[in-house]
């Protein structure tokens, strides 16, 4: 065990541990404590259940998507009704660009599970029965108190310190970061049973005059039961199987039968989002950073998104080949997105919390409009997918192209297998139609690169993947600098390649690169080594 690591990970829940995979994999020493002593591994409670699609592309990189998968239950998309009529379909399984075209559904210990295991395969250890007691020092030279169940204590002195402990942060709280929230006036009843009858094989959300109910397929016949409700007391007890029954009577105005539960709760969240998400060498993520409505069901997903815009970040600065001011991106860039997410998920509950005849029809008819001219698969669906996060306002090099192009600088590349995971990838494209004469034009593109970054030739990829980057670099020859979290960076036409260069040469600390071993640098392909057709990556 290092006393004094160079990154310190306080919470081992499933955004620590996946920030500790990423790292880890980069070659980052660290260690990872969490006050839990034991997890119980016999408790029923499954929490976050819902496991988005730019969420399992990201936890690629650590190599547990398709374990998740594997474990998981696939649902295609999410069915919304009003008053028991349906009004319409938001199809994930019509994404074009993703190898997960679906919603994922796994209760989030088995989630975790699959990270410990990937986490333990990379060589590493959590420590458990250890609190952080004490954050002091200088946020640029941070010292850490540790207690140990044992009633030891111990001061270590990491290079850096990321708080993913969950709500209630100690980390937060000793960095003094303002947490911005309160109680939201809504009650939800939960739980997880066996539900027999009709039923879509979607998640299926009922909107009612009652309220809303949302019903979510799990394995083997059961489901996540989610209902707003009137506000409950300690008094009244986890809500039982006959109350569950009457909720769905009243809104899903389906005949169905609710069996015993494995387990239920009441709760009313507390939203909130830290006022910065790093203060000197330490960082928030996860739920210490953001709490956003459950309504959407994407708290977990944000946090994953988290950890894969921090790890590739401060992996590079510790190896010295990134300037440390990408990390104030991290801050930016996170706070934008969550701030965005929790103002959706906002909306979503208001949007099916109507009691007010005129404005359920209003939104009745806006869905049915949106579900026909397609707003409900271009907009809705990204925006629940996530793969619509974009990061544009961090992205100093302006679009010097006009580019017959979709994609824009910060947005999500369809580029799952190509991308190196330690730095910038240069993509080279042909075109939709490559000129007889491109390997002697890649090469030379290639040959203007420092030795450092990624290169792809995207000549060779197959078909079906070729028009899909056709719809998203156009149908010019054209190169593009990809993030290693598979966000566009710059795209020039090959004429400009001077613009890549200069870019690559701003964005990376080359003079420092020299003397990094090979096999660190060039942890790609290796790991998604099953190619990269679409077909393939599914």
């Amino acid at each position: 065990m290092l006393r004094d690591p160079q990154v310190l990970i306080v919470g081992a829940g499933p955004v620590g541990v996946a920030l500790a995979c990423e790292l880890l994999q980069q070659g980052i020493s660290l260690r990872i404590v969490d006050k839990v002593e034991r997890l119980d591994d016999t408790d029923p409670h499954s929490r976050g259940i819902l496991i988005w699609p730019r969420s399992l592309e990201v936890l690629r990189r650590i190599q547990v998507s398709d374990r998740l998968v594997a474990r998981g239950h696939r649902t295609a998309g999410v069915n919304y009704y009003s008053g028991g009529r349906l009004l319409g379909p938001a199809r994930l399984d019509r994404i074009p660009d993703t190898p997960y075209p679906f919603l994922l559904t796994l209760p989030q210990r088995e989630t975790e599970k699959v990270l410990r295991e990937r986490f333990t395969e990379l060589g590493g250890h959590v420590e458990r029965g250890v609190a952080m007691e004490e954050l002091s020092g200088d946020p640029d030279a941070p010292v850490v108190a540790l207690r140990h169940s044992d009633g030891r204590r111990e001061v270590v002195t990491p290079g850096w310190v990321i708080g993913a402990d969950g709500p209630a942060s100690v980390v937060r709280d000793q960095l003094g970061i303002r947490f911005d929230g309160d109680p939201i006036d809504v009650t939800y009843a939960i739980g997880d049973a066996p539900v027999t009858g009709r039923l879509a094989r979607n998640a299926q959300y009922y909107y009612s005059r009652h309220g809303v109910i949302a019903l979510v397929p799990l394995r083997d016949g059961h489901y996540r039961i989610a209902a707003n409700v009137p506000h409950r007391t300690e008094a009244d007890g986890p809500p039982s199987r006959e109350y569950l029954q009457s909720l769905l009577a009243k809104r899903a105005c389906r005949e169905v039968t609710v069996g015993e539960p494995d387990w239920t709760r009441s709760f009313r969240p507390r939203l909130g989002m830290a006022e910065n998400f790093r203060k000197g060498r330490c960082f928030l993520a996860g739920d210490a950073a953001h709490v956003v409505s459950p309504a959407g069901g994407q708290g977990l997903n944000v946090g994953f998104l988290d950890a894969a815009s921090l790890g590739w970040r401060l992996a590079g600065v510790i190896r010295g080949e990134l300037p440390e001011r990408v990390l104030d991106e991290y801050d930016h860039e996170r706070r934008s997105a969550a701030a965005r997410m929790s103002r959706t998920s906002a909306a979503q509950a208001r949007f099916g919390l109507q009691r007010r005849r005129t404005r359920i029809a209003v939104r009745d008819m806006l869905f049915v409009v949106g579900r026909m001219t397609g707003l409900v698969q271009r907009v809705l669906v990204p925006l629940l997918s996530q793969t619509d996060v974009t990061y544009g306002e961090q992205i100093t090099e302006p679009f010097i192209w006009r580019h017959p192009s979709p994609v824009r600088p910060g947005q999500r590349l369809p580029m799952f297998a190509s991308l190196d995971l330690a730095t910038y990838t240069v993509l080279l494209w042909p075109g939709r139609r490559p000129s007889a004469d491109w390997a002697l034009v890649q090469a030379e593109l290639a040959r203007q690169f420092p030795d450092h970054v990624g290169i792809r030739d995207l000549a060779s990829v197959p078909g079906p993947t070729q028009a899909i980057l056709c719809r998203a670099l156009g149908r010019r020859p054209a190169v593009a600098v990809a993030r290693p979290d598979g966000h566009l960076s710059l795209l020039v036409p090959v004429e400009r390649v001077d613009r890549a260069v200069s870019f690559i040469g701003s964005a990376t600390v080359s003079s420092n690169i020299a003397g990094i071993r090979s096999d660190t640098l060039s942890r790609r392909s290796d790991i998604y080594h099953r190619g990269s057709t679409m077909e393939n990556l599914r």
